[in-house]
């Protein structure tokens, strides 16, 4: 199959083959399923999305994570429409890991490589997304502080932010929502009526009501530009820090 040759899947037969074999006997650790790089100018045809599509859950019904993760990225390389490719089963099998060591596999495959990096945002997207609908609000935490890393290569951007308080105020978890903002605020992302009042709500709930005031008149101040960004980062600071205490 010239199509799986052009992904280099590294095997003879194809890889697809040889996910028939994992699904049967997923005790066995295949170490032949590491995927070359492919050049940034190649481009899948429909053949090569279908034959990925249909290996992708395959590999994550088996537990072979990583092969998946290897597989993902390198398509990826091709840069194709998110939507052409089964990447929600894969995060949402991502999602159901006791712990973070195989998503934060497959974000730093990403990361590390300039040509993926722009697919960063979006993954995470989809991923606290559903840390969040599953109550796992301690995992969106952690991939908050990722992105919010010197290191991380993206712009956050505004709609990452509004999932992440959003979350995070239904959560019980106002303070980290705050954190968000703060992040929003310094980066000159504007905070808009939902993130606004999801805020406000939520510091109502824990019973701050002159922090919610103060914080839903200073946002409101800053949309009019009857006040800069800095103020709020100085208020929101006082906040965060008598609330730590």
């Amino acid at each position: 199959m010239r199509s799986i040759q052009r992904l280099r899947f590294l095997s003879s037969p194809s890889l697809l083959s040889r996910s028939l074999h994992f699904t049967s006997s997923s005790s066995s650790t295949p170490s032949d399923t590491q995927i070359a790089p492919t050049t940034a100018s190649t481009s899948l045809t429909q053949e090569e999305l279908t034959q990925i599509n249909l290996l992708i859950p395959r590999l994550c019904s088996s537990n072979h994570l990583k092969e998946a993760a290897n597989l993902i990225t390198t398509a990826f390389l091709t840069n194709p429409s998110l939507e052409s490719l089964s990447l929600s089963i894969f995060i949402h099998r991502l999602s159901l890991e006791p712990d973070l060591t195989q998503p934060m596999y497959f974000l730093n495959r990403l990361k590390y490589n300039p040509k993926t990096q722009s697919f960063l945002l979006p993954i995470c997207k989809m991923l606290v997304s559903l840390y969040f609908r599953e109550r796992e609000g301690k995992k969106a935490l952690k991939i908050f502080h990722w992105v919010s890393r010197d290191d991380f290569p993206c712009v956050v951007d505004y709609g990452l932010c509004a999932i992440l308080v959003n979350g995070f105020c239904k959560s019980d978890m106002v303070v980290e929502g705050l954190k968000v903002l703060r992040m929003m605020v310094v980066g000159k992302l504007k905070a808009g009526d939902e993130v606004r009042m999801w805020v406000y709500r939520g510091l109502l709930r824990e019973a701050r009501i002159r922090e919610a005031q103060e914080v839903n008149e200073a946002l409101k101040d800053v949309e009019n530009e009857d006040k800069g960004n800095e103020e709020v980062v100085v208020l929101l600071d006082g906040i965060i820090s008598n609330w730590i205490e």
